[in-house]
């Protein structure tokens, strides 16, 4: 089957574009932010960096809105869920570039929970939309990766300072780790999402016009009708006729 560019690489470019601007902001602020212990909102706040972390949260974005909008063209009905869950990420990847974290220690304004509870919705709806889509279309890479950022998703939670368990597993000492690679599993999630963008069809309806030939034909048994592949729609109609 023919592939159509224009279906994968938009989202591909938006995850990568990601990936890269994310690279960046962490080596212009090596010295500033502690990639153990920081989270990678700290990047947002300082003038070197800012505006490459602001710029890749909205390529995902994009990048998420695509598949979104490739799902609506390839599966309309039985893609819902999933469309809603990326666009949900989308929203939510947008709002946490359009409202920054409160600088350390602790969140203290309303701007800084809405950067948090976005990143909540990010961080959530991302692997339930990716693990969906793979089992849907039976992309197992795509359904393993989004299996794994659930898996880091949960290690982050639990490590983060002020959960019951983060003194107990020294989350504190670590936290900021796996909050990156939790961010850089959900960015290959969306790029392998857009991936399977060019192998599925348009549709999964079937144009069938009565006045011209098709594959589908029937059977007669009894009163009813059975479909069977075979002879045109036409000469069956033609046999039901003469009978």
């Amino acid at each position: 089957m023919s592939v159509d560019p224009m279906r994968r690489w938009p989202g591909m470019a938006g995850a990568a574009a990601a990936v890269a601007s994310t690279a960046y902001a962490h080596v212009v602020a090596a010295d500033a932010v502690d990639p153990m212990k920081g989270l990678i909102s700290d990047y947002a706040l300082l003038d070197t960096s800012a505006w490459a972390m602001v710029g890749g949260t909205i390529m995902l974005a994009m990048g998420s809105l695509w598949v979104a909008y490739g799902l609506a063209r390839a599966d309309p009905t039985r893609s819902a869920a999933s469309r809603v869950l990326f666009v949900a990420g989308a929203l939510g990847l947008l709002l946490t570039a359009a409202f920054p974290t409160d600088a350390a220690p602790g969140v203290t304004s309303a701007v800084g929970e809405i950067h948090r509870w976005s990143a909540a919705v990010v961080f959530t709806a991302l692997p339930c939309a990716g693990w969906m889509m793979g089992r849907r279309f039976r992309n197992r890479t795509l359904s393993a990766v989004s299996v794994l950022a659930a898996v880091l998703l949960a290690a982050f939670l639990a490590a983060h300072p002020g959960s019951l368990t983060a003194d107990l597993i020294g989350g504190p000492d670590y936290y900021g780790l796996i909050e990156r690679l939790l961010l850089l599993s959900e960015m290959a999630l969306v790029f392998l999402a857009a991936q399977g963008m060019g192998n599925l069809p348009d549709s999964n309806k079937r144009d069938i016009s009565p006045l011209t030939d098709s594959p589908l034909t029937y059977a007669n048994v009894g009163y009813g009708s059975v479909v069977s592949e075979g002879e045109p729609y036409a000469r069956v109609q033609s046999d039901r006729a003469a009978a």
